[in-house]
């Protein structure tokens, strides 16, 4: 990645970061480099981290214990965000 195109991926992440999450290389990245706490931190709550992980990225994360991780997280996340609501 250019120094560019690294530095305008960092602006649209301390921008917007769910929009700036769209993009599955950037969201690939992230989830394979940054702590649980960073992750939810710059996607703006637990709320907006059980919108970014479909089984599409899940299912790219190397090795099978990171996806084993995520699933997890996703899973979790899922039943405490409904409990919560309802």
């Amino acid at each position: 990645m250019s120094p560019v195109a690294r530095h305008e991926a960092l602006e649209s992440i301390i921008n917007d970061p769910v929009k700036a999450f769209n993009d599955k290389q950037i969201l690939l990245r992230v989830l394979n480099t940054l702590s649980w706490y960073e992750l939810v931190k710059l996607a703006g709550g637990p709320e907006n981290m059980v919108k970014l992980l479909d089984d599409t990225i899940i299912a790219r994360l190397f090795p099978e214990t990171r996806r084993e991780y995520y699933r997890n997280a996703r899973r979790l996340l899922s039943k405490y965000i409904i409990s919560v609501i309802g």
